[in-house]
């Protein structure tokens, strides 16, 4: 049974992140010829404040 761990920023509603599990989902099983019930997927949300990127907090030195 393959495991797979998303990490993302925070906020995304709930319709998106089961949209992306239902497509990682087929994705998996169809790629690895498995029951969709053998995926499991655990999605980790990180709050912005505690993401960075090259030594730079987010959003990254953008200003928008």
């Amino acid at each position: 049974m393959p495991i797979i761990t998303i990490e993302m920023l925070d906020g995304r509603s709930e319709e998106m992140k089961l949209s992306l599990v239902q497509d990682v989902t087929d994705a998996v099983s169809r790629s690895l010829n498995i029951d969709k019930e053998e995926v499991d997927i655990m999605l980790k949300e990180v709050k912005r404040k505690d993401w960075a990127k090259g030594g730079v907090p987010w959003p990254w030195g953008r200003t928008y």
